[in-house]
């Protein structure tokens, strides 16, 4: 092969790994490194007798941005009932975790992911998630 041809290939590979950069899913950005059921929970109110606090229902999870770019980041923890507790967009820099609840949890979670300030994507509102999602 000579030096034009190993040249032009590898400006070739370069162009089509870029290329592939462009199309990276932000989905695969975010990673679930910790869930916790009955962990005591500030904004969870749920009482027994004798007024004591119940946590016992409580779900918590972790995630973190394990990608070298900042992105903002739309969640919602299913309640037991069916229903979504849906969080405020987050903001997350590489390698920083953010923190989402359920105070009777089922178990279940979403999340939706973009670049920041990706204004192609749009993230869904709360009352889309509560409307589209009711019965997952």
């Amino acid at each position: 092969m000579t030096l034009k041809k190993s040249l032009l290939l590898l400006l070739l590979l370069t162009l089509a790994f870029l290329a592939g950069a462009q199309d990276q899913s932000y989905g695969d950005c975010v990673m679930k490194t910790a869930s916790r059921w009955g962990a005591p929970c500030e904004k969870c109110e749920s009482y027994r007798e004798g007024y004591k606090r119940d946590y016992s229902g409580t779900y918590q999870i972790e995630l973190k941005n394990v990608c070298n770019e900042t992105i903002e980041v739309k969640v919602a923890v299913q309640e037991d009932n069916g229903t979504w507790r849906t969080f405020p967009v987050k903001v997350l820099a590489p390698e920083e975790t953010m923190d989402a609840f359920a105070c009777q949890g089922s178990g279940k979670y979403l999340y939706w992911v973009r670049r920041l300030d990706d204004t192609e994507i749009v993230l869904p509102s709360d009352q889309e998630i509560l409307t589209e999602y009711r019965t997952f």
